[in-house]
């Protein structure tokens, strides 16, 4: 039977729209892709969480597993749309059914689990999260099985988890961004959660960034030439997607696209080895 999962895509309604307009796609687009990659059968069911009672197409015990996207959101500026978000990922925590996430996914995990999140210290993370790196728990953990001890990413981030709860694992970081990776755990849920994108490629990033220059530009997150440097580095990155054996080695982490998303793909495995016990 094909795993069952629920993609929850937790842009605001403004944000979704932004991202269209600046060329992108929508998150429960692209977490498709991604886990199509791994799981071509899979059954899959697409939340988009634009009210505080959103309408699940079954209950959550139902799906093997529920996938978080990011979100143009602030977690640490709760409003009504967060605090129903943060209660549905307690009540999958609580319900046993595995979670999986990224960027704000880590963010919300993090403060469904008791811990902390604050704007970034140092800045907003855009384009590439550098030399993100494995801590020994990394190492060992089943999520990174298939990925270097040292990598590049793809992300856009301003906000950053600031204390992990009990019972988390760190699993990895780099010098901008402490936690780029963690296990949360609440009652009898596990949530794996990577702060950086995975289910992005070249192109999204290069649309996102190039789609919102003026305003990044004017709030000071960027200047021109780093919009440029950046849009130039992911045009090589999709030119290079066509070909990935012929990308640099330190291309291969975001140019292949198994690679990329491995910890998606090894996460499925673990959903796969539960529902089967």
């Amino acid at each position: 039977m094909p795993v069952k999962l629920l993609i929850a895509d937790i842009y605001s309604v403004n944000g979704r729209a932004g991202i269209v307009s600046a060329g992108g796609s929508k998150a429960g687009d692209m977490f498709t892709r991604a886990v199509r990659l791994h799981r071509p059968d899979a059954a899959l069911s697409i939340l988009t969480f634009d009210t505080t009672s959103p309408e699940l197409p079954t209950p959550i015990e139902a799906f093997d597993g529920i996938i978080w996207s990011g979100s143009n959101l602030t977690i640490h500026r709760p409003n009504a749309l967060i605090d129903a978000q943060i209660d549905m990922a307690r009540a999958v925590f609580d319900a046993g059914v595995p979670q999986f996430g990224v960027c704000y996914g880590i963010q919300l995990a993090t403060v469904a689990a008791g811990g902390t999140v604050v704007a970034n210290p140092n800045g907003p993370e855009i384009g590439w999260a550098r030399d993100v790196t494995l801590t020994d728990a990394g190492r060992d953990h089943p999520m990174y099985r298939g990925k270097a001890d040292r990598f590049d990413a793809l992300c856009w981030h301003n906000d950053t988890v600031w204390e992990l709860p009990d019972n988390a694992e760190l699993l990895a970081g780099n010098a901008h961004s402490h936690v780029q990776a963690a296990i949360l755990r609440r009652g009898r849920g596990e949530f794996w959660a990577v702060q950086y994108h995975l289910e992005f490629d070249g192109n999204e990033v290069a649309s996102l960034v190039g789609g919102n220059a003026p305003g990044l530009i004017a709030a000071g997150a960027l200047t021109e030439q780093s919009v440029a440097a950046i849009i130039g580095d992911m045009n090589e990155v999709a030119a290079l997607a066509e070909n990935p054996s012929a990308a640099p080695e330190a291309l291969k982490p975001v140019v292949d696209p198994l690679t990329r998303t491995a910890e998606l793909g090894n996460w499925l495995d673990r959903v796969d080895a539960l529902r089967r016990r």
